[in-house]
């Protein structure tokens, strides 16, 4: 019998904390990227997009980006990135919109969305990993935008 449950190990507990901590910053980072790709200001872009999901800003993203770039290899560079950060967002709703429990007399679980069968809760390892994942697709797509191939091609387009 499975019975509701968060796992009292704080590693795990932890890395699930840096995971969403991750995930915000990563939003944050898709909604300063349409502050740049639409010549808006930190708070007129805030505004713009305080209810939007991640789907909705990648989307919103990608739209901004074919008007303001046009085709080519920045727009591919772009769209590899947001590929890389909707994988991501995908491992980190599954992990954090899933149910955690355990079983009488047994260990936590989660529930596999393929199957819906129980399986072990990811070690803290695996968890981190999810989150560097976040941090390192924020970082690039925030590098990109400031000073990189984003930056420089809005420059051209200018």
């Amino acid at each position: 019998m499975i019975y509701l449950h968060i796992p009292e190990d704080p590693t795990v507990i932890g890395a699930v904390g840096r995971i969403a901590l991750r995930h915000g910053q990563l939003d944050y980072i898709l909604r300063m990227t349409i502050k740049t790709l639409g010549g808006l200001s930190i708070q007129d872009a805030l505004d713009a997009t305080a209810r939007l999901g991640s789907r909705e800003l990648r989307e919103r993203i990608r739209k901004l980006a074919r008007q303001r770039l046009g085709e080519g290899a920045p727009l591919l560079r772009l769209e590899a990135i947001l590929q890389r950060a909707a994988k991501a967002t995908d491992r980190r709703n599954h992990l954090l919109h899933t149910l955690w429990a355990h079983e009488l007399d047994g260990a936590p679980v989660i529930r596999d969305e393929d199957n819906h069968t129980f399986k072990a809760i990811p070690e803290p390892a695996e968890l981190d990993a999810v989150a560097s994942a976040l941090a390192e697709i924020a970082t690039e797509l925030n590098t990109a935008r400031l000073d990189g191939f984003l930056s420089e091609a809005l420059k051209k387009k200018s």
